[in-house]
């Protein structure tokens, strides 16, 4: 009993600390700061232990989440009975905060509040801003602040500490996925020469860690991003590669299950679905259901059958007198009718002579756009055939001038790559110039077709287009296919590359 008035005669002072907090969030500090918060913890020290502090990881949920059949884990202030709900949610937006206005003085290099929050014990110096989410000293490498990397390591931060980061190397949507990394994989990864010579040459950073997940090595990093000075600057290290091409066949293979359950759907769809539709559903509900229920009916109501017919039988003469009638009405209509056609045959004429008139005017519109197709085709030749024509010139420069220079000032490795140049220029280039051609080709004739005949031949146009897409569908599906398993033994070529020359 003593102890449930003792909660309750405290409950108004921390309610009414909360409710201060919560009005105020938690601002980016300043040395010269009085800050709301650094007072009221002065004040109030339970409100300290209330919120956790110092915060070492990101505040779990008040609520569990559910990830497939495995419940996250909750916030220790969900067991707390001392709490109210509302006292609750504003602890945990408080400690939300904290973090938040950490990571902000982080990224304003703001030194002075990055050492009050680590100084007075608000927030780890190896805290994360999210769940899966960057340290703090990957933030200050993000941000390119060297003061606030040496300020973050004397404060505790681990200099190898793994975070979660999104990859910068490539472009492509399969790779710009969160990847664990360390400060020093980071910044080799943005060339940062300068952060990346700090970490190593003062505070050890490890140059051979390699990522959990996918394999990374900071020296493959700063290669993949082509940052060279970067690459010279750190050690030979191999390692990794198997588990790097591990996670990019993993990406590979998952591009092509997709475009392979493409295929099967497809074809499921074109040879079962729409026969089963022609040949089963519009039989059923068309035929044979409505002749069930027919014969159900004559069975259900069989002694109606026989007054029926025979009413049937005695009404015949009237209806075949009504009929002969009908076509005799019909009949005397018929020169009527065609005298009708006659008197419409000038309107006719005059409407396809204006038809005709429609289109000769739209021939310049369309001849226009042929000959920009000519031109635009011509140009593109001729620039295909242009890059194979100095492909091959700078291939035979590069192979004399190795020759003459006996290897010495130009390596077998340019007049290789001098090679390969030309033949993807060759076999790659020119045929695309080509396809595209036609491709333009087909767009610039429905573009005339359109031009001379209007809204009709815009839904053939149209309707041929939706044909050449399911017709494309299969063909570009196996080309992703193709190039998937392609692209996974190329990087199981170029991960042998690497072994052989770290910095390759």
């Amino acid at each position: 009993m003593n102890r449930t008035s003792n909660i309750k005669a405290r409950q108004p002072t921390l309610s009414d600390a909360l409710l201060s907090t919560s009005e105020d969030p938690v601002p980016a500090y300043t040395q010269a700061d009085t800050t709301p918060l650094t007072t009221l913890l002065d004040a109030l020290p339970s409100l300290s232990m209330r919120l956790q502090l110092p915060l070492t990881s990101y505040p779990a949920p008040l609520q569990p989440t559910w990830n497939s059949t495995v419940p996250t884990t909750t916030n220790p202030l969900a067991s707390d009975p001392t709490l109210t709900e509302s006292e609750k949610k504003t602890l945990y937006r408080t400690q939300q905060q904290i973090i938040a206005s950490f990571f902000h003085g982080i990224s304003s290099r703001n030194i002075e509040a990055v050492t009050l929050f680590v100084q007075r014990g608000l927030v780890s110096p190896d805290v994360p801003d999210s769940p899966a989410g960057r340290t703090p000293l990957i933030a200050a490498v993000e941000a390119g602040d060297g003061a606030m990397v040496c300020t973050l390591i004397g404060l505790g931060a681990r200099v190898d500490g793994w975070g979660w980061t999104t990859s910068i190397t490539t472009t492509t949507s399969a790779n710009m996925e969160k990847r664990q990394r360390t400060a020093l994989m980071v910044a080799a990864s943005r060339g940062n020469l300068a952060l990346v010579r700090l970490l190593r040459e003062d505070f050890g950073a490890d140059d051979a860690a390699i990522a959990p997940d996918d394999g990374q090595l900071a020296l493959r990093l700063a290669a993949e991003a082509g940052h060279r000075d970067v690459v010279e600057y750190l050690p030979a290290r191999r390692g990794g590669a198997w588990r790097r091409w591990k996670a990019h066949h993993a990406v590979a293979m998952a591009r092509a299950r997709r475009a392979a359950r493409g295929i099967y759907v497809f074809f499921k769809v074109l040879l079962y679905h729409v026969p089963r539709f022609f040949l089963w559903d519009i039989p059923k509900h068309a035929v044979v259901r409505p002749l069930g229920k027919a014969g159900k009916w004559c069975w259900v109501n069989k002694h109606r059958l026989g007054p029926w017919c025979k009413r049937q039988v005695r009404e015949f003469p009237g209806r075949v007198k009504r009929a002969g009638k009908a076509v005799w009405k019909g009949a005397k209509m018929v020169p009527r009718g065609v005298w009708g056609v006659v008197k419409e045959i000038p309107g006719v004429m005059k409407r396809l002579l204006r038809w005709l008139w429609t289109v000769i005017i739209r021939i310049p519109v369309a001849m226009k756009q042929v000959c920009v197709w000519i031109w635009e085709s011509l140009k593109r030749v001729g620039k295909a055939a242009g890059h194979v024509f100095l492909r091959i010139v700078v291939a035979l420069h590069t192979a004399v001038a190795a020759v003459l220079d006996f290897f010495k000032s130009i390596k077998l490795q340019d007049v290789w790559n001098g090679v390969c140049d030309v033949y993807e220029a060759v076999c790659f280039g020119l045929p695309r110039a080509l396809w595209k051609g036609i491709v333009s080709a087909g767009a610039v004739a429905a573009g005339v077709i359109i031009a001379l005949f209007g809204l009709t031949a815009k839904l053939v146009v149209f309707l041929m287009e939706a044909l050449w897409c399911v017709a494309k569908y299969v063909p570009r599906q196996l080309g992703v296919i193709i190039s998937a398993i392609w692209g996974s033994v190329a990087k199981g070529y170029h991960e042998i590359l690497v072994w052989i020359n770290p910095k390759y």
